[in-house]
């Protein structure tokens, strides 16, 4: 009985981690992040180096079985930054109570790009203005205030919200919510199963604009600009407000005109539904 209490203690310690360092990167550098579970936030700043804080504590009261080894490594690399996050060990069960604290900050220049993989976990991203993209399986991600212009969100069951946006946005995602607001997209490339988007955006002059949607909701208020609408559904419903032209309404085809405008829009669905406001 001594032996295994004392199993639990060093678990407990093993499981620790800080670190509190600058490191050298670029002004328009990439920050490569991998990680699971943690609460990350990335913020750009006015600074010259990037400042990386990590703490991961566990606390735990009970039998733990097993053994853990983590740690996070920090490369420098031709003025990019790659943090990567290494858990070795197998943790087989516990009784009693065992809990993970998991915090990581970023302070960069603003004008890095950033690629995150990253498993559950929150993400909050603000004033980045390189190109983002996040790969991520049930996390959730918020990003304020910023200003690039390509961004690439592969996920799950996890949800994105952003304050703004512009220049090429792709999203690939299962049962995700995406929320964006304050954009002006010119390119948009978007794949969801049974996720719900919705997009505030201007339409560019010669924009691209697809969506691909099963059972989700595909909400798209029009800020300005105009274009064609070609919507082919199945058992789909569409709805519009605003000053939208029926070109056509079939069983399984509705052609619509805005504002006589030169922007393309292809919408696929099956079941989900559409709903298309034009706000100027």
């Amino acid at each position: 009985m001594v032996f295994t209490m004392l199993t639990v203690v060093l678990f407990a310690q093993k499981g620790n981690f800080k670190l509190d360092q600058e490191y050298t990167i670029s002004k328009t550098g990439a920050i490569n992040l991998r990680s699971s579970d943690a609460k990350v936030f990335v913020t750009g700043s006015d600074r010259s180096t990037a400042h990386v804080k990590i703490e991961r504590s566990i606390v735990s009261k009970g039998f733990v079985w097993g053994n853990e080894d983590f740690s996070v490594n920090v490369e420098e690399e031709n003025g990019n930054l790659i943090i990567r996050e290494r858990e070795g060990g197998i943790r087989v069960g516990v009784i009693g109570y065992y809990h993970e604290s998991y915090k990581i900050e970023i302070e960069a220049p603003p004008g890095v790009s950033l690629t995150i993989q990253g498993d559950d976990g929150d993400y909050f991203i603000k004033n980045i203005n390189g190109s983002i993209v996040l790969d991520m399986d049930d996390a959730d991600a918020e990003l304020q205030g910023c200003s690039g212009n390509k961004f690439f969100f592969r996920l799950d069951d996890g949800d994105i919200s952003m304050d703004r946006g512009q220049g090429e946005l792709e999203i690939v995602a299962d049962d995700a919510d995406v929320e964006i607001r304050n954009a002006q997209f010119t390119v948009i490339r978007a794949e969801v199963d049974d996720g719900d988007l919705n997009i505030e955006t201007s339409l560019s002059s010669n924009g691209n604009y697809s969506f691909d949607s099963e059972d989700g909701a595909i909400i798209l208020n029009i800020t300005s600009g105009g274009g064609t609408f070609d919507i082919r559904h199945d058992d789909g419903r569409v709805v519009t407000e605003g000053n939208f032209r029926s070109l056509q309404k079939d069983e399984d085809q509705t052609r619509l005109l805005l504002a006589d405008g030169s922007a393309k829009v292809n919408i696929r669905l099956d079941d989900g539904r559409v709903k298309l406001s034009a706000l100027n």
